[in-house]
């Protein structure tokens, strides 16, 4: 009972902390979670973030693993345990004894013949490449030894892919992705001649159904030009600004790293030459500080205005009860950033720490400040009044700086693109030359693809 309490109490947490952090987070595939037992196998990319996804946007009531140099930090220690995290002792963390790692592998067994959900982070860090890190065989070896030692289970694994538009950045979206739950059965059976073989064969399909659901370059340069790239083909000209749903992005830049690969040897000069466009029209994009979806922006005056004025209103509506909750809340919201900042060259572990301090640092404030209004603002009536007033005022300023900061962004690449007539000419003009490299790119590959069909993109345009 007490065990499903806190499993529900951590699932709104994590709900309520991603809401917050996150502007919109996007699920695709939750119909293709099977029932418990489960293992639950993510990419890292986010640090301490990417736990809470799995509690959070999937409702799963998993039992984490976690490595064991985590217990050292006070206080979430303590959390940990309240979670049941299940710890995993790496060889290359120091003073940590791996064979211990039996009582993990004993202990995850356990949870799956009980019928859990583990989820288990198989890269075994959380990092900053452009493609999934090689994966260890600890998911592989607990699913065949709890259906060796205590089967048939019916266990079934679920790749989730995590994908975030901007990792370090508050109020940005997010990605789930949930792929087919593969079933190992096959490789239980080899299990039984060769375990170690039968792990290397899992992990090996583990891997597969990963990359399938995550996003995989060969550099960070790859990946921008390819997002940028994909962009530019896929989309339409609208009245005003608009971004696709990640879940659409996700799709079209996987479908062109495919196709970039299979067309990697054979038109290395036409690659070669819609990159240079890429950069080019990103360059510019850069040096005017707007984005693709304002330079095909139509900004018919009417709906121009009718933005300018519906969000100036709600502005000024907001203003007074922003400018109490930037009051109430500056203390923390600068304390936290100045906490980030000392992991600013490590930018998976960002996010963790904006959003993990900031689950103390406000309530602690808040209640710094109902004290103090009790003591020194005329007794309990203040207090109550401060209680109620810095959370919901702080959501206010959350809201009233998101409008301000959106109504400046437009309103700076209307008047730019409007009064600057060559510089407005010389984007479109580049960004064209991206469509035309682009277009000949995806129908060289079409041209590669079966008569049946393929991966090749169609764009929305066509």
């Amino acid at each position: 009972m007490l065990r499903r309490a806190l499993d529900r109490f951590f699932g709104a947490l994590s709900r309520f902390a991603l809401g917050l952090f996150f502007r919109r987070v996007e699920v695709v595939g939750r119909d293709r979670i099977p029932l418990p037992p489960r293992i639950v196998v993510a990419n890292h990319v986010n640090g301490l973030i990417d736990p809470v996804f799995v509690l959070g946007p999937l409702g799963l009531p998993a039992r984490m693993l976690g490595k064991s140099t985590l217990w050292q930090i006070p206080g979430l220690a303590q959390l940990l345990d309240l979670a049941a995290v299940i710890p995993v002792y790496r060889r290359q963390d120091e003073g940590v004894d791996p064979s211990r790692n039996r009582e993990t592998f004993a202990r995850a067994v356990a949870e799956l013949a009980a019928g859990a959900t583990l989820a288990i982070f198989p890269e075994g860090i959380s990092h900053d490449r452009p493609q999934l890190a090689p994966l260890k065989t600890g998911a592989a070896r607990i699913a065949l030894e709890a259906e060796l030692g205590r089967g048939p289970l019916g266990v079934r694994i679920v790749p989730v892919g995590l994908m975030f538009e901007e990792r370090e950045r508050f109020r940005s979206r997010a990605l789930v992705v949930v792929g087919e739950p593969i079933d190992p059965a096959p490789e239980v059976e080899a299990a039984r001649a060769d375990e170690m073989a039968a792990a290397r064969a899992l992990t090996a399909r583990i891997t597969a159904a990963l990359e399938r659901v995550t996003l995989n370059f060969r550099d960070w340069e790859e990946a921008r030009w390819i997002e940028l790239g994909a962009d530019i083909f896929e989309r339409e000209r609208l009245d005003l600004p608009r971004q696709r749903r990640l879940a659409a992005e996700f799709q079209l830049r996987r479908a062109l790293a495919e196709g970039l690969e299979a067309l990697r040897e054979r038109c290395p000069d036409e690659i070669a030459a819609a990159v240079a466009a890429i950069r080019a029209y990103a360059a510019l994009l850069t040096t005017c500080g707007l984005r693709d979806e304002q330079v095909v922006a139509r900004y018919p005056l009417r709906l121009a205005l009718g933005f300018v004025f519906q969000t100036l209103a709600r502005i000024v509506v907001a203003l007074p009860v922003a400018l109490v909750g930037s009051a109430l809340n500056a203390l923390p919201y600068f304390a936290v950033g100045a906490i980030a900042a000392r992991v600013r060259d490590e930018p998976d572990q960002v996010a963790t720490y904006k959003l993990f301090p900031s689950l103390v640092a406000y309530p602690v404030t808040w209640l710094a400040e109902v004290v103090a209004a009790g003591l020194w603002l005329g007794g309990w009536s203040s207090a109550l009044a401060v209680a109620l007033v810095a959370p919901f005022s702080g959501f206010v300023a959350l809201r009233f700086h998101e409008r301000r900061a959106l109504l400046w962004r437009e309103t700076r690449a209307y008047l730019l693109l409007r009064s600057r007539r060559r510089i407005a000419a010389e984007l479109l003009e580049r960004r064209r030359a991206v469509e035309r490299r682009m277009a000949d790119l995806v129908e060289r590959w079409r041209a590669l693809q079966p008569p049946s069909g393929g991966g090749a993109p169609a764009s929305s345009r066509a």
